[in-house]
């Protein structure tokens, strides 16, 4: 399993707006053609920032290059790019703009710490 993250920025008082976007949209086909899975996504906002991290399991330019042509994803993001500052703004309605997107606004994975499972003493 890997995990990403993204960050952006938002214009001031649009985060009412954003978080419905980003709360009900339809989500994505979650496998790639080459079967990459994406597990999970959350999104957190605060002070006009907002992280979206995703985990997957499998390739990720194959998931990047897939849900950059998901019809929800690019509604989604099509969307976005009303609220988000313009040095932020993206093009996700091709492979290769949702690539750059990634690459200018990911964030550097430091660690994960995942709790061995415990049995449950009878």
């Amino acid at each position: 399993m890997q995990r990403l993250a993204i960050m952006f920025r938002i214009k001031p008082g649009t985060e009412d707006k954003v978080r419905d976007l980003l709360a009900n949209y339809a989500p994505p086909v979650r496998v790639a053609a080459d079967g990459t899975r994406m597990l999970s996504t959350s999104v957190f906002m605060k002070d006009g920032i907002v992280v979206r991290m995703i985990e997957i399991d499998g390739n990720v330019p194959a998931l990047l290059a897939h849900i950059s042509q998901d019809p929800s994803i690019q509604y989604v993001e099509s969307e976005l790019d009303k609220y988000v500052v313009e040095e932020d703004k993206r093009d996700a309605s091709t492979p290769d703009g949702a690539r750059e997107f990634f690459r200018r606004m990911a964030m550097e994975h430091i660690t994960t710490r995942i709790s061995p499972r415990e049995e449950v003493q009878a």
